[in-house]
């Protein structure tokens, strides 16, 4: 499923699509799901989203994402060489056709370009994913990038006074651009998922107007792994919490956890539709495993896959230093 294409894509680009992760039944299973789901709110009220992304009403815990935290740990494993992995417990995107009224088309300027990696991370930290439960062409609801701007990040961290890139403009993106750091949409298939480092930047796109697939929604589940060796005690504490309370994290799955804010509804009321219970794939133990519930078999010889050539090498590191002086700032 991973292939050495991927692997070279992720590393000199960083970016990659494998197409095929969720079978097409499985892709309609869970639109209709979100669908429904969509109906339980009040008076025809939308969810908090920022720019299709929906990180509240316990929505990284319904039985989609849970899904396709299970279906796409296969990739991980060949990413990081290893089965003992930890998972994010991410958001999700809905994002309305324009066509409809409801959303604005991308325009000249609007973007929110950023990247997932602060200053205090130093080198590669995670690759971050997005199954795709439609698909998408580069006109539609997509992702974008500036290819190869991860091998930029380290570098761009020690020139600029922004310690976290959350939004990208102007003079930095000529910055990349100077460097031969091309802009593009990714575009995707059904079923198939976009994987990218975590220093890339990159953002959700908005669909163009004119699109040739008029009406198209967007439907995607964000996932991203990391070997579970890098956890602390202080991360399982967090994604216990998280799991216990139905909460969602930032994208970091194993080395410096966070939740991720609550969203209330629209007119701020209390949010009738967050998830009471975790449906039931939610409670296996694979499931549990992958945030830390229940613990892996630090004796097992599979730990860190020894045989395994592309195995995970190394512990992330970090330069506090350089976040301080940020700070200072």
């Amino acid at each position: 499923m991973f292939t050495a294409k991927n692997r070279e894509e992720l590393e000199t680009k960083g970016v990659t699509m494998v197409p095929d992760v969720l079978s097409m039944e499985d892709c309609d299973k869970h639109q209709a799901f979100f669908r429904n789901w969509l109906k339980r709110f009040p008076d025809g009220q939308w969810p908090e989203t920022l720019s299709s992304l929906i990180q509240g009403y316990g929505a990284g815990h319904l039985e989609p994402a849970w899904d396709v935290r299970l279906k796409t740990r296969s990739v991980f494993a060949q990413v990081w060489g290893t089965n003992k992995l930890l998972s994010s417990m991410d958001f999700i995107a809905i994002g309305r056709p324009p066509e409809d009224g409801e959303e604005k088309f991308w325009a000249e300027g609007d973007n929110w370009l950023h990247t997932g990696q602060s200053a205090d991370r130093v080198s590669l930290h995670a690759y971050q994913g997005a199954v795709y439960l439609e698909g998408c062409d580069e006109d539609d609801w997509t992702f974008e990038v500036f290819e190869g701007s991860h091998t930029h990040f380290d570098e761009f961290m020690d020139t600029t006074d922004q310690w976290r890139c959350d939004k990208i403009a102007g003079d930095h993106l000529d910055w990349f651009k100077s460097r031969g750091c091309r802009r593009r949409r990714v575009p995707c298939p059904k079923g198939g998922m976009i994987l990218w480092d975590s220093r890339l930047v990159h953002a959700n796109a908005r669909p163009k107007a004119g699109r040739a697939n008029t009406g198209r929604w967007r439907y995607v589940v964000f996932v991203c792994m990391t070997p579970a060796v890098w956890a602390t005690p202080g991360d399982l504490a967090v994604k216990r919490r998280a799991y216990e309370q139905r909460r969602l994290t930032a994208h970091w799955p194993s080395d410096g956890v966070k939740l991720a804010n609550n969203c209330p509804l629209p007119d701020q009321s209390l949010d009738p539709v967050d998830l009471l219970d975790l449906p039931e794939v939610a409670r296996t133990d694979d499931a549990k495993r992958l945030v830390g519930i229940l613990p892996y078999d630090e004796a097992d010889p599979d730990w860190l896959d020894e045989t395994d050539e592309n195995r995970c090498k190394f512990r992330p590191a970090w330069n506090k230093e350089r976040w301080a002086k940020h700070l200072n700032k």
